[in-house]
């Protein structure tokens, strides 16, 4: 017990590092999983002709996106849903920064889409895994 509150620091550090190791399954439990990898997206858009959703800001988009991705920046997304709306039936992958991913999915589930998943790490996990990107001058 000397030793916890001597080095209350270090075992704080370890029990914090532990919990962030056994995050992603700990997300398991607590809902359906609604984000993919580079690898999951590749096979639903091969597969199932996924449509892509950049939610992402104009300027971020211009730099580099998925091939093919639909641009609708996260704020547009509920007046913009008409543009989207007949692919419902096909799995969407979306593309975003910060929270915007989950209040994505949450609104395009209530507007009947029934397969939504966000790209785990984003345009970054994309290109690490050297996967096309096409720019505002074309392919990259």
């Amino acid at each position: 017990m000397d030793f916890l509150l001597q080095h209350l620091g270090l075992v704080v550090l370890v029990v914090a590092s532990g919990i962030m190791l056994a995050w992603p399954e700990i997300q398991k439990f607590m809902g359906p999983q609604s984000s993919i990898g580079t690898l999951e997206a590749t096979q639903l858009i091969n597969q199932k002709h996924a449509i892509i959703i950049d939610l992402r800001r104009q300027q971020d988009f211009t730099l580099g996106h998925l091939p093919n991705a639909r641009h609708i920046p996260a704020d547009e997304l509920v007046t913009r849903f008409e543009e989207i709306s007949r692919f419902k039936s096909r799995p969407a992958i979306l593309v975003s920064t910060g929270q915007s991913g989950a209040k994505a999915v949450k609104t395009l589930k209530e507007q009947g889409f029934t397969d939504v998943f966000v790209l785990q790490g984003g345009v970054s996990a994309w290109i690490e895994a050297n996967l096309p990107i096409e720019t505002a001058s074309g392919k990259a």
